[in-house]
C-alpha cells in the first residue's frame, strides 16, 4: 500500500470522493463510476446516506454534474463491484484511512464536565427536602 485516500467531511461525516476512488481503482473512465453508483444507489443506501453534491458547469462549459461522496461501507462496496486489479489495495487504503480517522477522533480527550454546578443543584435539593420533611409528623 502506498498512500492513503483523502477523506472529506460532508455533513460532519468523513467521506471519499467518487473520482478519487475511481482513480485509485485504476478505472479506465473515472467519471463512469457515477453511473455504477446510481445503478446501485438503493444497495449503497444500506450503508447510510448517499450525498450528492451538484457541481455547476465550469468556465469552459460542459454539463453540470453530481459528485458522490461515499462513506466507508459504500466505498468498499463500489470497489468490490468494480473488481479491478487494485480492489484489494484500495479496500485496504479505505479501511486504513477510516481507522486512522477514528483513532484521531477518539484520541481527543472528552471535556471534563463541570461538577460544581451539579453539586450545587444537588445541595439545594437536599436542603429543600430537609426543610420540607422537618415539619412532617410521623404517623
Amino acid at each position: 500500500m502506498t498512500t492513503s485516500v483523502t477523506l472529506h467531511m460532508v455533513d460532519a461525516e468523513p467521506r471519499i470522493h467518487d473520482l478519487e476512488l475511481a482513480r485509485r481503482l485504476a478505472y479506465a473512465r473515472a467519471a463512469r463510476i457515477r453511473d455504477l453508483i446510481r445503478r446501485h444507489a438503493d444497495e449503497l443506501a444500506r450503508y447510510g446516506a448517499l450525498p450528492i453534491v451538484e457541481k455547476p458547469s465550469d468556465a469552459m462549459g460542459g454539463r453540470p454534474t453530481g459528485e458522490f461522496f461515499l462513506n466507508e461501507g459504500q466505498a468498499i462496496r463500489i470497489a468490490t463491484l468494480l473488481d479491478t486489479v487494485e480492489t484489494a489495495n484500495v479496500c485496504e487504503m479505505v479501511v486504513t484511512a477510516y481507522a486512522e480517522h477514528r483513532r484521531t477522533q477518539t484520541a481527543v480527550p472528552a471535556p471534563t464536565p463541570d461538577f460544581a454546578s451539579i453539586l450545587s443543584i444537588l445541595h439545594q435539593m437536599a436542603t429543600t427536602l430537609a426543610h420540607l420533611t422537618k415539619h412532617l409528623v410521623q404517623r
